[in-house]
C-alpha cells in the first residue's frame, strides 16, 4: 500500500522556495509516528531528502527517487519508480515528497491513501501538493488544532474503488 502524507496549506501548497513556510512541532511529530508505522518505509525525492540534510530519516527506511545512480549513504537509491512499484507491491511505503514525487504516484494511480494535515493559511507556496480528485474520499477527519499561531486538523482520505 502507499501512503502519501503531507501538510499542505488551504491551496495544497507545501513548500515555498524548497522549503516549508511554516513550523508545527506537533505535526512533525504526527509525521514521524505516522512514517514509522505500517514497516517503516519512505519514499521521497532527491531533492527533498536534501532538504533533511542528505541524511536519511531515522527509525525509517529510506528510499530516494533521483535519475543520480550514485549510492547515498543510509539509503537505497531509486532510479525506476515503475520497477519500485513492482518490487512493493505487496509492502507499505509512505510518499513523503516532494511535489513532483506525490504528483507522479497519484498520476500512476497508486496512491491509496493521503494523510494530509490541513493549515487553514495561505503561505504563497511555490510549490504543491496535487488536486484531490473524485478519485479520493474522505475517511477521517480530526478536530481543529492550533499551535505557534496555525490552526489545523489531520484528514485522511482513501481511494475510490
Amino acid at each position: 500500500m502507499f501512503r502519501l502524507i503531507a501538510a499542505v496549506d488551504r491551496k495544497l501548497g507545501i513548500a515555498k522556495q524548497g522549503f516549508q513556510p511554516w513550523y508545527i512541532p506537533e505535526d512533525e511529530q504526527y509525521f514521524t509516528d505516522k512514517t514509522k508505522t505500517h514497516g517503516g518505509n519512505v519514499l521521497v525525492g532527491n531533492t527533498t531528502y536534501k532538504t533533511f540534510g542528505g541524511k536519511p530519516l531515522e527509525g525509517r527506511q529510506n528510499y530516494v527517487l533521483t535519475r543520480d545512480k550514485s549510492p547515498i549513504e543510509g539509503s537505497i537509491v531509486v532510479n525506476d519508480l515503475k520497477h519500485f512499484y513492482e518490487e512493493f507491491e505487496h509492502i507499505d511505503v509512505w510518499v513523503i515528497g516532494g511535489a513532483n514525487v506525490f504528483a507522479q504516484v497519484m498520476e500512476d494511480g497508486k496512491a491509496d491513501e493521503l494523510y494530509l494535515t490541513q493549515i487553514e493559511a495561505d503561505f504563497g507556496c511555490n510549490q504543491f501538493f496535487p488536486q484531490l480528485e473524485q478519485n479520493y474520499q474522505m475517511s477521517e477527519q480530526s478536530e481543529l488544532h492550533e499551535q505557534n499561531g496555525f490552526i489545523y486538523r489531520y484528514v485522511i482520505y482513501k481511494k475510490v474503488s
